[in-house]
């Protein structure tokens, strides 16, 4: 096994998203189409109950008032087709993780198949990031096409786990509640503290778990089962190592944040008189951070990837 040093894999996934920066146009793509098919899965409920004309009025607090206690009496007419926007708004929502696993599997093909195509210790060479190289929209298309259901079936296990972490939260939080009723705060606390530090823990290789699983889910001959079991083992036996990416895939996104947030205001003082430049501003700060944010998220799962082929044995075939 080529065993991998967190540092080694940081350097790896940098080089490699320097040299298929494209991904970073398709994951912004891929961000798009799926915020707009969310939103669209909302749309069909809210027509069938009257929601167009809320939209088309004056937006203010009374008048949402008035179109939910007025939900009540378009209720019984309209079960049908309430039925109906619901079925829509659920084939709309699968649509969204199908996009979604399509560009997913997309850019971890081609990052596992650059990690296969960079010799080791091309992170030591001059000009090395020119080995990780591989970005092309029709492989692209064909890793995209090839993963998009293993994706689609990982989305899902995702979820299912983390509204299990969800679920032992709210327990502990009634759980808190109950035995301060029931015992006072000592019980309340005791139960509280007790079961928050695990829980925390829990959160965090969870955390882990999905970033690893992703470049996991990829490999050859892995699917969303396979990859997510192979990526548990990952995480067990090198915690550090994927720690360390997390982190300072964390602390780039803070520092990223911090910067604009900073340099938005800072900048908006000089045209605060000017309506116009004020909204262009802000739009383009708002695109740089969405592009940067796109660069943080590529290179950490190209990190990741180099990470996940190195113990998984070397590069698949």
């Amino acid at each position: 096994m080529n065993r991998r040093t967190a540092i080694d894999c940081l350097r790896r996934g940098f080089l490699s998203t320097r040299a298929n920066l494209g991904l970073l146009w398709l994951r912004l793509l891929q961000e798009l189409l799926v915020a707009l098919l969310i939103i669209g899965s909302f749309l069909p409920p809210l027509l069938v109950l009257g929601g167009a004309a809320l939209l088309e009025g004056e937006w203010n607090e009374s008048a949402v008032e008035g179109w939910i206690t007025g939900l009540a009496d378009q209720l019984p007419g309209k079960v049908l087709a309430l039925t109906l926007a619901v079925v829509a708004s659920l084939v709309i929502g699968l649509l969204a993780v199908v996009v979604w696993g399509w560009f997913e599997g997309g850019i971890l093909g081609v990052l596992i198949a650059a990690e296969r195509q960079a010799l080791p210790g091309a992170e030591n060479r001059a000009g090395g990031w020119r080995w990780f190289r591989t970005l092309s929209l029709h492989d692209f298309s064909g890793w995209g096409g090839r993963y998009v259901w293993r994706f689609f079936w990982f989305f899902h296990l995702a979820m299912t786990v983390g509204l299990v972490l969800l679920l032992f939260m709210l327990l502990l939080v009634f759980g808190a509640v109950y035995g301060n009723e029931s015992w006072g705060p000592g019980a309340a606390i005791g139960i509280g503290c007790g079961g928050a530090l695990p829980l925390v823990f829990a959160f965090l290789i969870f955390v882990l778990w999905v970033s690893v699983a992703q470049p996991a889910v990829a490999l050859e001959g892995s699917g969303a089962l396979r990859g997510s079991s192979l990526a548990l083992r990952i995480v067990g036996r090198r915690l550090g190592a994927s720690l360390l990416i997390l982190l300072v895939m964390v602390v780039a996104a803070l520092l990223v944040g911090t910067v604009f947030a900073v340099g938005q205001g800072v900048a908006g003082l000089f045209v605060q008189d000017s309506f116009g430049a004020l909204i262009t501003l802000y739009a383009v700060f708002s695109l740089l951070q969405m592009v940067i944010g796109a660069a943080i998220n590529v290179f950490g799962l190209a990190a990741y990837s180099s990470l996940v082929v190195a113990e998984a044995g070397g590069p698949p075939r």
